[in-house]
């Protein structure tokens, strides 16, 4: 599949822009992506490890969109009162001068890795929607063998005005379920790889009216790609690769998932860019002002 060029601005709805590998200066990530009609950037924090440099990224370049929270593989490690320090980073980004509104993320439950404790995952969960509830922020859910239960726990927030369930796989039935509340999925790089056999079948059941696309940065790329030279994925990847030399995504890499998700939609590709950008628009909606 060759390169095609959109025909409407897109935006990376989910990556971590702070995260070590993309170095200090963003510039040259940012100018890839602009090139290839990438817009706006969702940065998503993981830990108050990470909190104040993803609030820095989101002041020095206003189409970035930042979020907090604490990761459900971060759960276990942080430590004091971070609820109130996450509600203080929540208010003083979203006052901020030059940032655009924050919301929380990136939050959820993931029952695939064996050494987090179910009960601290859901208790951290919960007290972070609390605070996103009160506030009505946005949210980035993270549900990994743990769909049943964060749709149940969804229907319990009801003045949360979006999520976004993130390179999430599911069922036809759960994907009824979650349009319950007002949810958006997002699919990034891993979510439309040739072998990605079920999460390919949710991209091509969601409806689409919820679609968005996510480089999930810096995470691997799809070993084979899509079908196109190594060369050409490569100029859009980001320099420091993983240990194993694997190519790791960056957010020109949601141009490459826009195609792909047309694929496997049997949709011309003009026809997704234009849905994206409606869909878009509709999420961005519920963000907070400055």
């Amino acid at each position: 599949m060759g390169f095609t060029e959109p025909t409407a601005a897109l935006s990376d709805v989910h990556s971590h822009l702070q995260d070590g590998r993309f170095g200090d200066d963003l510039t040259v990530y940012f100018e890839r992506a602009r090139a290839r009609g990438v817009r706006r950037f969702v940065c998503c924090g993981t830990s108050p490890a990470d909190w104040k440099k993803t609030a820095a990224i989101a002041k020095k370049y206003p189409d970035v969109f930042p979020t907090f929270g604490v990761h459900p593989w971060n759960v276990g490690r942080v430590e004091g009162d971070w609820a109130t320090a996450l509600k203080m980073m929540l208010d003083a980004t979203v006052c901020a001068d030059g940032v655009s509104g924050a919301a929380l993320g990136e939050v959820g439950l993931d029952f695939a890795v064996r050494n987090l404790d179910a009960a601290s995952q859901e208790a951290a969960f919960r007290t972070q929607l609390e605070i996103a509830n009160e506030r009505r922020l946005p949210v980035v859910v993270h549900s990994v063998r743990a769909n049943d239960l964060t749709l149940n726990i969804l229907r319990d927030y009801s003045k949360v005005p979006v999520w976004l369930l993130h390179s999430w796989t599911a069922t036809e039935a759960e994907i009824e379920r979650a349009l319950s509340s007002n949810v958006f999925f997002s699919f990034s790089p891993r979510c439309v790889a040739p072998n990605a056999v079920r999460a390919r079948e949710t991209v091509a059941k969601v409806p689409r009216d919820r679609i968005l696309v996510e480089s999930d940065a810096p995470t691997p790329l799809p070993p084979n790609g899509y079908g196109k030279p190594l060369s050409q994925i490569a100029s859009f990847a980001v320099e420091a690769r993983a240990e194993d030399g694997t190519l790791l995504s960056a957010p020109a890499s949601v141009v490459d998932v826009a195609e792909e998700i047309a694929a496997i939609r049997k949709t011309p590709v003009d026809e997704l860019y234009r849905q994206l950008t409606l869909n878009e628009k509709r999420f961005f909606q519920a963000w907070p002002t400055r």
